[in-house]
């Protein structure tokens, strides 16, 4: 990951935080130094990482903070590793 997505996603980050909510063409606005092709990478990582929210708004996308996992949710890929049957250990 580059140092400029690195840092497009923690402005994306503390807006999103800051705000409670923004839509994606607000998001824009507030970030005039980077493209859309840019924002939008951004946004689809974060999302897809959990860390935020990303829902359609009539003709427009909302940006949320993500919601807290509640206790005892196991990501998939977790459940997977601790449901394998673990070989025995040598004597």
């Amino acid at each position: 990951m580059s140092i400029v997505t690195e840092h497009t996603e923690t402005r994306i980050l503390a807006l999103v935080h800051a705000r409670g909510a923004i839509s994606l063409e607000e998001l824009l606005s507030c970030l005039p130094e980077w493209t859309w092709s840019q924002v939008f990478t951004s946004v689809d990582t974060l999302s897809r990482q959990g860390a935020i929210s990303l829902r359609r708004r009539n003709f427009d996308y909302e940006l949320r903070p993500a919601s807290p996992r509640p206790a005892g949710f196991l990501e998939k890929s977790e459940r997977v590793q601790s449901e394998e049957p673990h070989s025995a250990a040598l004597p």
